[in-house]
């Protein structure tokens, strides 16, 4: 919520930036003023698409731990399975030999 704001903010004020330039300032102090404008429009750019970036490998991340889950519970249930099998085998052999 904090970064969404902090580029809403970023956005207006670089609209206001470029308003104020191009309606109040002139000569090398407009350029100037076109130039903030446009470092931070291109800020907010850059800041909508690494937010939609982290928002990938974040969602990439909880998919491999839930991958890594399901491998560790199907080892588990195997490693069950296993020692079940040694028990029986076990008990059929004191069985047997009875």
């Amino acid at each position: 919520m904090k970064q969404k704001l902090y580029m809403f903010l970023l956005f207006v004020l670089s609209l206001a930036a470029a308003f104020c330039s191009y309606k109040y300032l002139s000569g090398k102090w407009e350029l100037l003023g076109i130039f903030i404008s446009g470092t931070g429009i291109g800020m907010f750019l850059m800041a909508l698409r690494l937010n939609v970036k982290n928002d990938k490998i974040n969602i990439y991340k909880r998919e491999l731990e839930k991958e890594s889950i399901s491998s560790t519970e199907a080892v588990s249930r195997v490693k069950v399975l296993e020692s079940k099998i040694e028990v029986l085998e076990k008990a059929l052999e004191n069985a047997l030999k009875k």
